[in-house]
């Protein structure tokens, strides 16, 4: 069981890499492992045996590692993405696999630098990787899958429930934009896969950063040569770091367990060709720092050892672990030693993200189709001009305002692929009908098909919910608990909203907003964003934390929900400098620490009260609003107490000023009587102006 015991040091301690200086730390196998471990100690029977067979696999060593059969993986890749620089290129996806090859092989071109101490060891694994050509439901593919989603910034297991296909015969990778694991100070991780001991059908494969796949388009310049992932594929494959066990007398107890493999103390930086970090194992050798499994330079990393080849051996010959991925008959049914052509699968987006345009403008599209040759486009544009085009990248003018659909069909002698977005262009108008003052409470079970947005979808982020709210029938929540990424962004984006009416009046936006923390030190933020070009560019106003006005210096356990409205608390900003918008739109974007979510609601844009005059209150102002709710008419009665009425305005639920204005009644001295009539069912606020002062009250007319 020692031996057992130093593995599990080795992961617990690689959980917080040696790092000396700012480094990027390679590989986040061993934290995953560690964590694994940690939330299921069942597993250690597992890695029990697992181990147990790397001590019988050195006493036959001497018999291990020949030369064999070439043995066969096939391999997808899945492109998670957001249409920026990390859903890269076929190319570069073709480049990684040539790299692999030629290490799995030993037929890369820098052996020559392999030192002569270890080239007697280095070996060909006898490993090759083809891209599927069959995926999981019988179709055609090149071995590549790409799926929108934001988890791409913050990949973890999460992406893995994206997509996935059938570990037993596909070596799963998911390609992401960034890794969701501490790195250590100034570290990034850039690749980790799950051992063959702990694989299961719904996490098994490798996660990996997009600018470390082969060594073109995005990876040119990282000086890694791909051996990011043949590393990765190595612990897919059983194999530890050469630091695991540290250093030790005896290959059993330290480095990585194997025999040829000399033990290092700590991760290779750079390519340190004098370090001997160990000295006192036998024979006493020099770092292998060209050893694909330690984190030197990929410009020294240029062998695997007869050793590993042993290990991975014994891995592949066990239908426990790796066996079944190199069948024959999954072969044939992977389909990776055919070359189909396949029917394209159409994809496409706009230049840059943009999707929110102002009226007039024009909206530059981009086609992203893939798994095969297109010959032929076929773009529809609802409510654009023109409104079809056969160009791969085509420029569209939409003059209406609106949300408008678009369609792209996709044709090569395979066949065609056809993709429609719903509501996917928003055209804002030049001068918004939604006048200020304005009112939001999301009562409106429709508000988010409509005029305001919620960017991202999922179970986490913005909701319009019923159960919690401020007041009246519903609110909205940045839905974040202890499952969502840490740092990962939420969106909630407004209609756009005239509010020059208020110029010269100190414009506010206001709202009502629930929140506590998780823990101390830590904080979701909440930052507001408006915009002056119809969502085209943001300027962030403020963002508020715990310490900053979101919540209460109160740590509350994951999961808290306000329970009355003392759970609530104002929020108010200046929006002076754009009380000449006549479009302005409102982000609310909230950032995840893992911790509870952010509550909203009633969200107000109003004058400020000027100073000099006192404040009208609610129980103060003589205005009596009856009946309410009401089945028809609703009656006003207003007594101005000297102050001058300047207009009384009704306003619906989405913030729209109604046809069905109150109408004046009677009116003696300083005593005014409306009746407002042939409103539809429906929550609504009439507006009071008194002496420049606003006041709002709500009303409902029931079905």
């Amino acid at each position: 069981m020692k031996l057992i015991y130093l593995v599990l040091t080795g992961f617990l301690l690689i959980a917080t890499p040696q790092l000396t200086k700012a480094q990027s730390s390679p590989c986040g196998s061993d934290t995953y492992m560690a964590e694994l471990l940690k939330s299921n100690p069942q597993l250690l029977q597992s890695l029990t045996e697992y181990n147990e067979g790397l001590q019988k696999l050195n006493y036959e060593m001497p018999k291990l590692g020949k030369k064999g059969a070439t043995r066969t993986i096939p391999v997808v890749f899945h492109i998670i993405h957001t249409y920026g620089s990390e859903n890269i290129t076929k190319a570069q996806i073709d480049d990684q696999v040539r790299i692999l090859n030629l290490d799995f092989q030993r037929l890369n071109s820098d052996t020559s630098s392999t030192r002569s101490a270890f080239k007697g060891v280095a070996a060909d694994m006898d490993l090759e990787f083809k891209l599927a050509r069959i995926d999981p439901s019988g179709n055609c593919t090149e071995g590549i899958t790409r799926t929108f989603s934001y988890l791409t910034d913050g990949g973890d297991d999460a992406v893995k429930a994206l997509v996935r296909w059938d570990y037993r015969k596909y070596l799963n990778i998911w390609v992401v934009k960034n890794i969701a694991m501490d790195a250590g100070t100034g570290g990034r991780v850039l690749g980790y896969a799950v051992f063959p001991q702990f694989t299961n059908s719904t996490t098994d494969g490798i996660v990996i950063l997009s600018d470390y796949i082969g060594s073109v388009g995005t990876a040119s310049s990282n000086g890694n040569k791909g051996r990011v992932l043949v590393h990765e594929i190595g612990h897919w494959l059983g194999l530890y770091h050469p630091f695991q066990g540290s250093c030790g007398g005896n290959c059993l107890n330290s480095g990585d367990y194997i025999c040829d493999t000399p033990p290092v103390s700590a991760p290779s930086f750079g390519c340190p060709t004098t370090n001997n970090t160990c000295n006192n194992d036998v024979p006493d050798k020099l770092d292998m720092i060209e050893n694909f499994m330690d984190y030197a330079n990929g410009n020294c990393q240029n062998l695997f050892t007869v050793g590993q080849k042993a290990v991975v051996d014994n891995v592949l010959g066990n239908t426990n672990y790796r066996a079944r991925n190199i069948a024959p008959s999954n072969h044939t049914a992977t389909g990776i030693f055919t070359n189909p052509s396949c029917k394209a699968i159409a994809d496409f987006n706009t230049s840059n993200n943009i999707i929110t345009i102002c009226q007039g403008g024009t909206v530059n599209f981009k086609d992203y189709s893939y798994n095969g040759t297109i010959t032929a486009y076929a773009w529809t544009f609802e409510g654009g001009t023109p409104s079809t085009s056969s160009s791969s990248a085509p420029a569209i003018v939409y003059s209406t305002p609106g949300l408008y659909k678009v369609t792209l069909d996709v044709t090569n002698p395979q066949g065609t692929g056809s993709k429609t977005v719903d509501k996917m262009i928003r055209v804002i108008p030049t001068v918004s009908a939604n006048r200020s003052p304005i009112n939001e409470g999301f009562e409106s079970p429709t508000i988010l098909d409509n005029d305001w947005k919620v960017v991202e979808t999922g179970d986490y982020g913005w909701k319009r919910i019923t159960t919690t709210k401020y007041e009246g029938a519903a609110g909205m929540v940045a839905n974040i608990e202890a499952g969502t990424l840490n740092n990962a962004l939420y969106n909630l984006i407004s209609a756009p909203f005239d509010i020059s009416p208020l110029k010269g009046r100190v414009p506010k936006l206001k709202f009502k907003v629930a929140y506590r923390p998780a823990a101390t030190g830590s904080t979701e933020v909440l930052t507001i964003w408006v915009s002056k070009d119809c969502g085209q560019t943001w300027s962030a106003i403020k963002a508020f934390s715990n310490s900053i006005g979101l919540g209460v210096d109160k740590v509350i356990e994951v999961g808290w929900k306000p329970t009355s409205q003392a759970d609530w608390k104002e929020l108010s900003l200046d929006l002076v400098n754009y009380e000449n918008t006549k479009n302005l739109m409102i982000k609310f974007e909230a950032r995840s620490r893992s911790g509870n979510s952010i509550y909203l609601d009633n969200i107000n844009i109003e004058a400020e009260i000027v100073s000099a005059i006192k404040p009208i209150k609610a129980q103060d102002a003589n205005i009596s609003l009856y009946p309410n709710p009401s089945q028809g008419s609703v009656n006003i009665d207003i007594v101005s107490d000297g102050r001058k009425l300047e207009g009384v305005r009704v306003i619906n639920s989405e913030g729209r000023e109604m046809d069905q204005q109150p109408e004046l009644i009677s009116k003696q001295l300083n005593e005014y009587k409306y009746t407002i009539n042939s409103l539809s069912p429906g929550v609504y606020f009439a507006q009071f102006i008194l002496n420049g002062q606003i006041l709002v009250k709500k009303f409902v007319i029931l079905p």
